[in-house]
């Protein structure tokens, strides 16, 4: 008997202990009674510039309810909540021993949350503040949650975007790290299905063993593009793979796959030489020596001191496919014979600033009555109107077809010393004649006897 009301008393002694505790702990503030747990973030872990949902578990292992249970979320670094989100969320009355570690969850709470993008790699704190009747002041509580730091690499550049046929250039790609994250074991390639564009002395494959945090890096290739190819547009697709350190697979790998376009075209060159020279008419043949086409092509004989242009100093040619030629005529005068017919000396530059002062530097280099420049004008394949410049010596078959120029401008040199010694030359025209009278009087006279000549006397020893 006494046995049983020993037991008896320690049951109610214990009883009363915990009513007392529950009582202290509901106006004192104690809650270690209340517990939050994350049951599970998805995506595990969380990614860095991503949505995480994030589910947590309220218990209350305490002896008495938690009535009003309200649950809050505390923004705090990498995490906070996403617009239109409920920041408070109300689970009524959680009743006493509700969870355990072993238990199912009892109650539940979603948040949907976001990850700053520039998180790096870690363990951060998620929290929340819980509030119930009877407890002196909300209490915040927090849960650990992994973040893994996104991998992501862009392609963001080409410097190469015209390509003249038959010609190697060299061409760069950019690859970016824009992720948070560093990039391992990455495999560039890029291909054109049209064969256009090739690489040349090596494949198309480049390996890069790591890329850190917002660098970059440049892979080179020397490239062709073929002869016959059409002027046009032409696709490059390009291939990056990287290894995914996400995923449980050590050989996992992400794929980045895109396009870009490559002009096959664009600009050409010229070749200009003298031709003939017949009838006034100075010819030149223009050849396209490039490997692009050439349309509505002009050639022009700019305002230049050497040469003007009498009549048109354009001529309109049309187009000129790669390797044609054609010809341009124009009748000119050379400028040194035309000044020397005015002014009746030789012309000096330096001394005709009217003349010469409007030219460009260009212009002003063909100083030779031999050089004349040339302009060809014409639209490349790309729309773009463009403009070639070319010395042209004319050599001594055009010299000698502008002889009469230049004899002409000798015939008024000689006019201009005439006028300028006129008296002198008749003086001594005058003189000379006056000799030859002379002479041939005295010589007319000796013969017909008129004239005796004095005899000499001589001494006699």
């Amino acid at each position: 008997m006494k046995k049983l009301t020993s037991l008896l008393l320690i049951f109610v002694m214990t009883l009363m202990i915990l009513q007392t505790y529950s009582a202290y702990a509901k106006n004192s503030g104690d809650v270690s009674g209340i517990q939050v747990n994350l049951i599970n973030i998805d995506p595990n872990p969380a990614l860095a510039g991503n949505i995480a949902d994030a589910k947590l578990a309220i218990w209350n292992i305490q002896a008495g309810p938690a009535e009003n249970f309200t649950v809050e979320f505390i923004p705090s670094y990498p995490f906070t909540l996403v617009p239109g989100e409920d920041a408070v969320q109300s689970l009524g009355t959680i009743n006493s021993y509700q969870g355990n570690y072993n238990s199912k969850y009892s109650y539940a709470i979603n948040y949907k949350v976001m990850v700053d993008k520039d998180a790096p790699v870690g363990t951060y704190e998620l929290k929340v503040r819980y509030n119930y009747d009877g407890i002196k002041s909300p209490t915040e509580q927090g849960v650990m949650v992994d973040v893994k730091a996104r991998e992501n690499a862009e392609i963001i550049h080409i410097d190469k975007t015209v390509l003249i046929p038959g010609n190697q250039s060299t061409m760069k790609f950019t690859i970016n790290n824009v992720g948070n994250a560093p990039l391992k074991d990455l495999t560039f390639s890029w291909s054109n299905a049209d064969k256009v564009i090739l690489p040349v002395g090596s494949d198309n494959t480049r390996y890069i063993s790591y890329l850190g945090i917002g660098q970059s890096t440049e892979i080179e290739y020397d490239v062709m593009a073929d002869t016959t190819a059409t002027p046009g547009l032409y696709k490059l697709d390009l291939n990056l793979t990287y290894h995914n350190s996400l995923a449980n697979s050590s050989n996992a790998v992400n794929t980045i796959s895109t396009i870009a376009g490559v002009y096959v075209g664009g600009t050409t060159d010229f070749d200009v030489a003298f031709s003939d020279n017949t009838n006034g008419q100075t010819s030149f043949s223009v050849a396209n020596i490039g490997s692009n086409p050439a349309y509505s092509v002009s050639v022009m004989i700019p305002e230049q001191r050497t040469w003007s242009v009498t009549g048109s100093n354009s001529v309109i040619i049309g187009n000129l496919n790669k390797g044609d030629y054609t010809i341009a005529s124009f009748k000119m005068q050379s400028a040194f014979s035309a000044n020397t017919t005015r002014t009746g000396r030789n012309m000096n530059f330096a001394d005709n600033p009217d003349f010469a002062g409007n030219f460009t530097p260009q212009m002003r280099n063909a100083s030779s009555p031999n050089m004349i420049l040339v302009q060809v004008a014409y639209t490349d394949t790309m729309g773009g109107r463009n403009v070639v410049e070319k010395e042209v010596n004319l050599g001594m078959q055009s010299m000698n077809s502008t002889s009469a120029g230049f004899a002409r401008g000798a015939a008024t040199t000689q006019q201009s010393f005439f006028v300028t010694y006129e008296w002198y030359i008749v003086a001594l025209v005058i003189i000379a004649a006056a000799y030859i009278f002379y002479k041939k009087y005295i010589e007319k006279k000796i013969l017909d006897g008129s004239l005796k000549m004095p005899e000499l006397k001589t001494k006699r020893k």
